[in-house]
């Protein structure tokens, strides 16, 4: 025997159609719950919670604000905080690199980074050194170095033939 149950006005609805009925409110529930945490920023504030003077230091990021994880979003902040105190250059120069990364593929920022922090665990004297070392190069010398070493990077990752 089907059960049945109640409507609110008052009609029968067997237990098919309410499990089915159902099953469409929880799959219309799930669908929204996912638009919803497609829609929802990677934690930290959104965009629009920046200050103007916030959006205005890290301009070459906003397209890329929201995709950000939070403890990146909380470094360009802190980034941020010193904008105001840069000269001209210095803040032209700033949101320069900072254009210069957002275009980064996701491997080639965990490359910066591990780069970063390799350069800053040598001593200060030898950093200096090897900054000074680099910037006396002719200009087709850097190059040279930097398409030598994107090949060795290169050969390095591929197996050698034989």
């Amino acid at each position: 025997m089907e059960r049945s149950g109640r409507m609110d006005d008052g009609r029968l609805v067997s237990d098919p159609v309410r499990r089915r009925l159902l099953a469409l409110v929880a799959a219309s529930a799930a669908l929204l719950a996912a638009a919803a945490a497609a829609q929802a920023p990677q934690g930290g504030p959104a965009w629009s919670q920046l200050s103007s003077q916030q959006r205005e230091a890290l301009a070459p990021l906003a397209s890329e604000w929201s995709t950000l994880p939070a403890d990146g979003k909380k470094k360009w902040l802190e980034i941020a905080a010193r904008y105001p105190q840069l000269s001209p250059e210095g803040k032209a120069r700033m949101q320069a690199r900072m254009g210069d990364y957002a275009r980064l593929t996701p491997e080639q920022r965990r490359t910066a980074r591990e780069n970063f922090q390799r350069a800053y665990e040598l001593p200060l004297e030898s950093r200096e050194s090897a900054v000074q070392q680099y910037k006396a190069l002719p200009d087709d010398k850097k190059k040279e170095l930097s398409t030598d070493r994107g090949t060795r990077k290169d050969a390095a990752k591929s197996p050698a033939k034989q």
